[in-house]
C-alpha cells in the first residue's frame, strides 16, 4: 500500500517561522473542535523575505497557500482545521493568499512488530519543577522518540477514507498523506501552482520517513 510524504522542502527552505498570534490555541493540540477565523493568524520570521517562502510552510502545523489548501481539503478529511494564514517577513506581509492547516487527526496506524519507538516519562516533582504552576502542569510529561517507524497496511484499510486521506500517526511528531492526495499535488505542480515541498510516496513495507 502506498502512503504519501508531503512536507516544506527543508533541505532548501530558509523559513523559521513562529506563531506570532495569541489564537494558536484554537489549534495547537490534538483536540479536533472545528472552529474557523476571519482574520488571519500571523506567523513571523524577521529574517526571511517574502519573496523566497516556499508553497509549503512547516511550524509544527503546515501553512500553505491557497492551491495546496484546495487541493487538501477536496478530500474532506477528517480532524483538520483550516485558518486564513498571514506571514510577516523582514520586508513586509507576503502578498499570498495562505491557510494554516492543523492536522489533528491522530490515529494508530504504526506497525506494532516492526516499529520501535521508545517512551520516558518524566515524573512531576514539586522540589525540582516548584509547586507555583498551573494545575494544568501538574502531571507527568510522557515523550516518545520514535527509532523506528512502519505504518500497517491492515489498520489503514480499517480506517474509513475521510480519516486516512491526512493524518498523523499515534504517539509521534509524524504527518502522512493518502496515495491519492499526493497524485492531486503533483498534478497542480504539473501546472506551476505547487513549488518548494518534498513530495514522494513510500510503500508501507519500507520504513516510513523520519520526521
Amino acid at each position: 500500500m502506498k502512503v504519501a510524504y508531503v512536507n516544506e522542502d527543508l533541505m532548501e527552505s530558509n523559513s523559521m517561522f513562529m506563531v506570532a498570534d495569541e489564537r494558536e490555541y484554537l489549534y495547537s493540540n490534538m483536540d479536533y473542535v472545528p472552529c474557523s477565523s476571519i482574520n488571519p493568524i500571523i506567523w513571523k520570521d524577521e529574517c526571511m523575505v517574502s519573496f523566497g517562502v516556499f508553497d509549503i510552510t512547516n511550524s509544527g502545523d503546515l501553512s500553505v497557500t491557497a492551491p495546496i489548501a484546495e487541493v487538501f481539503m477536496s478530500f474532506d478529511p477528517y480532524g483538520v482545521e483550516v485558518y486564513p494564514n498571514k506571514l510577516k517577513c523582514s520586508d513586509g506581509d507576503s502578498d499570498q493568499v495562505r491557510y494554516i492547516i492543523a492536522i489533528n487527526n491522530e490515529v494508530d496506524v504504526k506497525d506494532d512488530e516492526k516499529s520501535v519507538i521508545e517512551t520516558k516519562i518524566i515524573k512531576y516533582d514539586p522540589e525540582k519543577h516548584g509547586s507555583d504552576v498551573p494545575e494544568e502542569d501538574k502531571k507527568d510529561l510522557i515523550r516518545n522518540r520514535v527509532r523506528r517507524l512502519y505504518l500497517s497496511e491492515d489498520k489503514l484499510n480499517s480506517l474509513p477514507d475521510s480519516h486516512r486521506h491526512i493524518f498523523r500517526v499515534k504517539n509521534t511528531e509524524a504527518f502522512f498523506f493518502s496515495e491519492e492526495v499526493y497524485n492531486a499535488l503533483y498534478e497542480i505542480a504539473l501546472e506551476g501552482k505547487a513549488s518548494g515541498l518534498t513530495a514522494y510516496t513510500f510503500d508501507t513495507d519500507d520504513m516510513a520517513p523520519s520526521f
